[in-house]
């Protein structure tokens, strides 16, 4: 291994990664009073911004190999479903069990005085159902800007890392970097919104341990696989299927109600909540890669 060409690929890398980010969203954000993620106005800005703006880590992948001459050896683009189904399934079905388990938590947490019953089996259950189906239906279309992070990070940035430093410590310093990528969003009120303590320091902070939680297991799809396609479908399912999503779709209209009028209950908070689930996926698979490492 070349160190010193893979520290500069690394530093391309993220230059190229950050710096669209880093300018585009402080502007649109000063453009709406520092209110982005809070006007109704800035909706479809947010929607490009969204959209385009997970597409910049894979154009850093392929212009950083253009520009030191890498090549496209390497690139994790293969299916390799022999033998690996099971992967794209844990993918999908890992996510979706941590984002149920959030959501029923969040209902006990902050909806008092309701029954099972009261709370989840509401009237209209072909509503729910078409809530529920046209969501995963537009999984599908927001599969390509997860794709267009994951062949970035997964599929360029972790391997570099792994090759500079070893699995264990590039998975924290992958989630790293990848957290303070999404730095100017968490600012602009993403995720965590800017009503809570110590804004944006807090929410930058638990974004960059969101993102090492969830780099353990996105790179543990990528590594078992050798394809990146795992985890874009992850990615996909954790984007479009949140526990506050699943709360809109299966909590019953006076449960709904019952929750937005709590003054405790804040993005932050809920994503508290949303933690543990995500610790005991990011542990157990930062253990299995661990083993990985050991056997090989």
């Amino acid at each position: 291994m070349n160190k010193k060409l893979t520290i500069k690929r690394i530093i391309i890398f993220c230059v190229i990664s950050f710096v669209p980010f880093w300018i585009i969203v402080p502007i649109l954000n000063s453009l709406y009073g520092g209110m982005l993620y809070t006007v109704e106005e800035a909706a479809v800005a947010i929607y490009v911004l969204g959209a385009l703006g997970m597409f910049i880590p894979s154009i850093a992948n392929v212009l950083t190999r253009l520009i030191t001459k890498e090549g496209f050896t390497h690139t994790y683009l293969g299916l390799h479903l022999r033998g690996k189904v099971k992967y794209y399934v844990a993918a999908v079905v890992v996510k979706l069990v941590e984002a149920f388990l959030a959501m029923a938590l969040i209902c006990k947490v902050f909806i008092k005085d309701f029954t099972f019953h009261e709370l989840f089996f509401t009237e209209n259950k072909s509503q729910m159902a078409a809530v529920m189906m046209i969501q995963l239906a537009m999984s599908i279309i927001i599969f390509f800007p997860a794709f267009g992070e994951e062949w970035g990070w997964r599929g360029y940035l972790g391997p570099k890392l792994k090759e500079l430093i070893g699995m264990p410590a590039s998975i924290v310093a992958g989630g790293i970097i990848w957290g303070l990528w999404h730095a100017p969003l968490t600012i602009a009120g993403h995720n965590f919104r800017i009503d809570y303590p110590f804004y944006p320091w807090l929410g930058i902070g638990f974004m960059c341990l969101l993102c090492i939680l969830m780099n353990a297991f996105l790179t543990l799809l990528t590594e078992r696989t050798g394809s990146i396609y795992p985890a874009s479908f992850c990615h996909m399912v954790n984007n479009n299927l949140s526990p506050e999503l699943l709360v809109m779709v299966f909590v019953s209209e006076a449960g709904q109600t019952a929750l937005a009028g709590n003054p405790a209950y804040t993005n932050i908070l809920a994503f508290l909540l949303y933690l543990p689930f995500l610790a005991v996926t990011g542990v157990v698979s930062f253990i299995l890669l661990l083993k990985t490492v050991t056997t090989s």
